[in-house]
């Protein structure tokens, strides 16, 4: 692997800064770090094998980094290594062809699409459960916390919060029915 090979392609390897180039890595990092897991799960929605989606999504990866220099800063990262990641898949698609194909490349497409759409709704309702998780009070939001964060069963919250099981069921509920409403009327709210 030549030294070329590590620095995306607008990058010449002795004529660039190496503060600049540090600074690019760091942008690229920080970019790449908060879409990984996005990444995946769009990969995923578009092949049927998780060990596929893992492989592909390295190869996007390294296709990202080549082709950093013609990303726009200030627009869409995950949208654009979407589609990055929709042609890696195709790739692996056709190096794979001696299969028969379930979807055809219209459909895939497709299917890209609503991924893609499906991530963008992703970081609204996120926020709005944020947002709503603020409203409640304290007792109740600790509650949440145990049970949804931290995986505490239903019983080990009723005893670290001093309540029968049967009300913290109720409470649990009742603060589930709660959030929901709450982010209904917050991504509405978004929208209108």
């Amino acid at each position: 692997m030549g030294a070329s090979e590590n620095h995306p392609p607008d990058q010449k390897v002795g004529h660039a800064d190496p503060g600049e180039i540090a600074a690019r890595a760091e942008r690229f990092a920080t970019l790449l770090g908060g879409a990984q897991r996005k990444l995946f799960l769009y990969i995923l929605s578009l092949v049927p094998n998780p060990a596929d989606a893992e492989d592909i999504l390295q190869e996007t990866n390294l296709v990202l980094w080549r082709k950093f220099g013609e990303f726009q800063p200030g627009t869409d990262f995950i949208g654009w290594a979407c589609k990055v990641a929709f042609y890696e898949v195709l790739k692996h698609r056709q190096a794979g062809s001696r299969k028969p194909l379930p979807l055809s490349e219209a459909t895939l497409a497709l299917l890209a699409q609503d991924a893609e759409d499906v991530l963008g709704e992703v970081d609204s309702r996120r926020e709005a459960l944020l947002r709503c998780l603020g409203k409640l009070r304290e007792p109740v939001r600790h509650m949440i916390r145990l049970r949804y964060q931290l995986g505490v069963d239903t019983r080990a919250v009723a005893e670290a919060v001093g309540r029968s099981l049967e009300a913290t069921r109720r409470a649990l509920h009742r603060a589930r029915v709660a959030l929901l409403r709450c982010i209904e009327r917050e991504l509405a709210r978004e929208l209108g």
